[in-house]
């Protein structure tokens, strides 16, 4: 049976963990600190919610196809590409806060901008973990994106809160910004993702693409219960 050094066999992918971990933590900080501002801003409820609502938006309408879309072009471009928007996007909120012009119509928009751009980034993010991870590993390296995504969970709105009381939004956006310039450096200098073995899908138009997944779950209905389940306690939790 052939050993694996896991070190050595997971460099790259945790070099990609950990940066992207720390990015999406900057991210999250940015996104609470804007819902406190837009709550001070605003002191509605409702509207403030309305950023999770257009965040989440274009998951909703774009899933069904957001596995065609990454599929058609390089990983590390696709993953390249969203965080490079997502970035220009915090980097605009930062300019309007400075020049005192950031309403609260502006976060809609660019929530439902960078969540349209999530979308498209997570499949190719999840292949690209894949292709990084040889299946000896697969355990451990699911075990590590969970205990990442319940610390960006536990630590965002520690560090957001404490970031805000002492130095202002300002300052959140900017570890914001500089989590993404180490994430930026490290995917596109430090770490090489293997294509994909099989190209077929590339080939398919994105509607046919949309039909094989749901053709997919029909046949396996046991996932698809699954995703049903999960999604009414996420829809439970989250109110």
């Amino acid at each position: 049976m052939k050993q694996f050094n896991t070190f050595s066999d997971l460099k790259d992918f945790l070099i990609l963990w950990l940066t992207q971990s720390l990015s999406a933590l900057g991210s999250a900080m940015t996104n609470f600190a804007l819902i406190v501002w837009s709550y001070q801003a605003e002191g509605s409820a409702l509207t403030t919610a309305l950023l999770t609502v257009c965040s989440y938006a274009p998951y909703v309408v774009m899933s069904i196809f957001a596995g065609s879309i990454s599929d058609r072009w390089s990983k590390k471009k696709v993953m390249l590409a969203c965080d490079c928007f997502a970035a220009a996007c915090t980097l605009g909120v930062l300019i309007l806060l400075r020049t005192d012009r950031l309403e609260i119509w502006h976060l809609y928009v660019i929530n439902a901008l960078s969540g349209l751009m999530n979308t498209v980034q997570q499949p190719a993010s999840e292949v690209a973990t894949t292709l990084l991870t040889p299946q000896a590993h697969y355990q451990r390296v699911s075990g590590l994106k969970s205990l990442s995504n319940s610390l960006t969970n536990i630590m965002t709105p520690i560090i957001a809160t404490a970031v805000l009381a002492f130095a202002g939004i300002e300052a959140v956006i900017a570890l914001d910004l500089a989590t993404f310039l180490r994430a930026f450096i490290a995917l596109a200098f430090f770490i090489r993702i293997p294509e994909a073995p099989d190209g077929s899908c590339a080939k398919e138009g994105m509607l046919e693409s949309a039909k094989v997944g749901l053709r997919f779950l029909r046949k396996n209905r046991g996932i698809f219960d699954l995703m049903l389940f999960l999604a009414a306690i996420n829809f439970t939790a989250s109110m």
